[in-house]
């Protein structure tokens, strides 16, 4: 500390505080007395009365805070319960999450607040930490939504107990969607006469599914990154082009008879289904399905797909 950060008191060479140390200890008790020590304050000599105030007032010392107080900056449904399970705290997410304010929860037993949780995963869940003082964490069916899911966390904290929890139906349902997806497109190339076409904005080939390969007679590597309307036959190539624009603009998806060139010639004519492709900030593209247009038949032997018998 240098003088000009001194708080208001009496600076004093260290030398001359030793011979005076009398007069210094009754300075002392009137305010605060530094001592230099080569000019540079070291040391200061207070009362003890300054001490305690410095010790127990908020002077030196962060004046309490509740723990709990910060659990209304969480992003997560909080809730606190005693022993007995009684509300002794919940955030704002919870609130929100239990539609019931605070006042309504807070002294009263979490069961009789919220009667919907008994007998779910997250009664189970919670008795684990009340009885066994067991942390637990696990993704639940809601029983505050019907149809939601929550990430649920339950801990003891000293004679607490703690309930975490945040909603994650969406992102449970965009897992469930993936898997159905995923599913579908390997069903598809099991019923070895849908093909399937994923492509950009620019109509660039990203991925196609065995039965499209062969429908051309060209492997995918090859596929992959070439312009797919310039794959479709000179005749239906405006046609094809149009709808394809269409769909990715948001109009709606659109179906028609096409054809393509293969590495025999022409293909039969196949019914395309095209549908834009969605993503999180916008248009990525469209999804393309084709099926023979003589549906009781397979792919035309001009695609050299799928040979009769075969």
């Amino acid at each position: 500390m240098n003088e000009a950060d001194t708080p208001k008191g009496t600076g004093v060479p260290a030398a001359n505080f030793v011979r005076s140390f009398s007069k210094w200890r009754d300075e002392a008790i009137v305010k605060p007395v530094f001592i230099a020590n080569h000019g540079r304050i070291t040391h200061a000599l207070i009362s003890i009365a300054q001490l305690t105030e410095l010790s127990h007032g908020h002077g030196g010392q962060a004046p309490d805070v509740n723990p709990f107080e910060l659990a209304e900056w969480i992003d997560e449904a909080v809730i606190v319960c005693d022993r007995d399970l009684v509300v002794e705290s919940m955030n704002r997410v919870a609130s929100a999450a239990c539609r019931l304010s605070s006042s309504q929860c807070i002294g009263r037993n979490l069961y009789e607040t919220l009667p919907q949780l008994r007998g779910t995963l997250f009664d189970v869940h919670l008795m684990r930490t009340v009885e066994a003082n067991e942390s637990t964490s696990a993704d639940i069916p809601s029983p505050l939504r019907e149809g939601g899911w929550l990430r649920l966390q339950s801990f003891p904290l000293h004679e607490r107990n703690v309930l975490l929890f945040r909603d994650i139906t969406e992102e449970v349902e965009r897992h469930r969607l993936a898997d159905v997806k995923a599913a579908l497109i390997e069903a598809m190339a099991v019923h070895n006469a849908i093909g399937y076409i994923r492509v950009t904005m620019s109509a660039q080939i990203e991925r196609v599914d065995e039965p499209f390969c062969k429908l051309l007679g060209v492997r995918e590597d090859r596929l992959r990154g070439a312009n797919l309307v310039e794959l479709v036959s000179r005749d239906k190539r405006v046609e094809f082009k149009s709808a394809l624009q269409e769909a990715m603009s948001g109009e709606g998806p659109r179906r028609l008879v096409s054809s393509f060139i293969s590495n025999g010639g022409e293909t039969d004519d196949v019914v395309a289904a095209i549908v834009q492709l969605r993503g999180a900030y916008g248009a990525e593209g469209a999804v393309i399905l084709l099926t023979p247009a003589d549906i009781s038949s397979p792919w035309g032997a001009k695609g050299e797909y799928l040979a009769k018998g075969e």
